[in-house]
């Protein structure tokens, strides 16, 4: 396998970072794919249907990018198999992975079998939206349960570290050491010192970002 392999995991705009990268990715002449071993959006472009049909690779090299997966329910692709998805591995310069699902969430704690990140992974991203803060809790977090969160509490700075720290960093294991935590979401000065202020008190380094309307909508 030649691909490097990144998976995306958390809430709060995964799919956009994917989609941002692989953007980036191509620009720089390398060849993309995206899959997820969950579920994930059906993109509105660069999708090809995991039984790779006759003129997919023609698709790559015209596009650059190319989304694999199973048609799923509800407007959903899942994950490709692991025959396609080493195919891709062998043929892609770089695969991007989405690891999990958020319902569209800024926040989320993984419930026990999640995330499900290919063992041939590279580096983990763990995704969380500063939109969070100062929203209640049950409003803004999937499966805030699985941490005995007050659902009516306030998203502050040290609840959202917290929800990071015990509901993604604590349960992916030794994927830990590999994981980079990205604050979304950042789309004002104030959100943009929170992440800051939240990141210097994790146990894993990180990057706050933000992106444009238009590219979260151009996935």
């Amino acid at each position: 396998m030649t691909a490097e392999v990144y998976t995306y995991i958390g809430a709060g705009g995964k799919t956009t970072s994917i989609f941002a990268r692989a953007r980036q990715e191509r620009a720089a002449g390398r060849r993309v794919a995206v899959v997820t071993t969950t579920h994930m959006k059906h993109p509105s472009r660069w999708f090809v249907p995991a039984a790779l049909p006759a003129g997919w690779q023609g698709q790559w090299r015209r596009d650059g990018i190319i989304v694999v997966g199973q048609e799923g329910l509800n407007g959903k692709i899942t994950w490709p198999g692991e025959d396609v998805y080493l195919r891709l591995c062998a043929a892609a310069d770089v695969v991007l992975v989405e690891g999990d699902g958020s319902r569209r969430l800024p926040l989320k704690v993984m419930g026990p079998h999640e995330p499900v990140i290919p063992a041939n992974s590279r580096d983990v991203y763990c995704l969380a939206g500063l939109s969070a803060v100062g929203r209640i809790v049950k409003d803004v977090c999937f499966r805030w349960e699985l941490l005995h969160l007050n659902p009516e509490a306030v998203v502050t700075e040290r609840l959202l570290a917290y929800i990071v720290e015990a509901g993604c960093l604590a349960r992916i294991g030794s994927w830990k050491d590999r994981t980079t935590v990205v604050l979304n979401q950042a789309d004002d000065e104030r959100r943009q010192q929170a992440g800051k202020r939240i990141l210097s008190g994790l146990s894993r380094p990180g990057i706050v970002t933000t992106y444009p309307v238009e590219m979260r909508e151009a996935k």
